[in-house]
């Protein structure tokens, strides 16, 4: 079994800024302080260590997993009115790259992201793609995105998939995404749909490059080239 494994903000969808909204009106709600995460660079990295960098710039003196926790509750009330208020776009060669490996029975489809769980379906259910995936690893798992692949093959395995590193693919759209799946053996795919070029991604030396997910006879082919068990 291959085992696909999707980033979601950038790769997947854009919410066009909703998530970061959200994120600072629930910081705003609970401590009072707007526009908390403006100067923090997200793309890449999980939820927990982005509120780490706004808990630790605003020097909250509440104790950090009570605090992630309040942050968290505000945050799930929030963000779907924020992304009913947003657009939510699809990424170029979407639906259509999900909807093909869906067709086959030797895939699997799963999310690997750093948002909240309740955040990652969140999106993809207001995107309309939350059937291509049972299941994945979040950053609510783990505040290190490097420490998600195992979550991820751990839960694929209680479906009864027989899944392991070497035949588990990550796509995404930033070098975290490559290293993330370097980490664990798993292959990388990079998608430069997101914040970074093409050029960019491919000096972090991931096993496939492309422009966009609509390049599907070369992810094909790539996953045609993966070592069989």
């Amino acid at each position: 079994m291959i085992l696909i494994l999707w980033d979601i903000d950038g790769t997947l969808l854009s919410s066009h800024g909703a998530g970061t909204r959200a994120m600072n009106l629930a910081f705003e709600e609970c401590w009072g302080i707007a526009d908390a995460f403006d100067d923090v660079v997200m793309a890449g990295c999980t939820d927990p260590w982005i509120f780490r960098q706004g808990y630790e710039q605003h020097r909250l003196a509440e104790p950090f997993p009570e605090a992630l926790g309040r942050f968290d509750g505000a945050y799930r009330r929030l963000l779907p009115g924020v992304l009913a208020g947003s657009r939510v776009t699809l990424k170029p060669g979407l639906p259509g790259a999900l909807e093909r490996l869906a067709t086959r029975a030797d895939v699997a489809q799963g999310l690997l992201t750093g948002n909240f769980e309740h955040g990652a379906w969140t999106k993809v259910r207001a995107a309309g793609i939350d059937r291509y995936f049972a299941t994945g690893a979040f950053g609510s798992d783990d505040e290190d995105r490097n420490a998600l692949v195992p979550h991820a093959l751990r839960r694929h395995r209680e479906r009864g998939l027989d899944v392991t590193p070497e035949r588990t693919v990550v796509i995404g759209d930033t070098p975290k995404d490559i290293a993330c799946a370097r980490a664990w053996g798993a292959r990388a795919v990079a998608v430069a749909t997101g914040g970074h070029r093409l050029a960019d991604l491919e000096q972090h030396a991931p096993d496939l490059a492309l422009s966009t997910l609509g390049a599907g006879d070369a992810l094909d082919g790539f996953l045609g080239r993966l070592p069989a068990r």
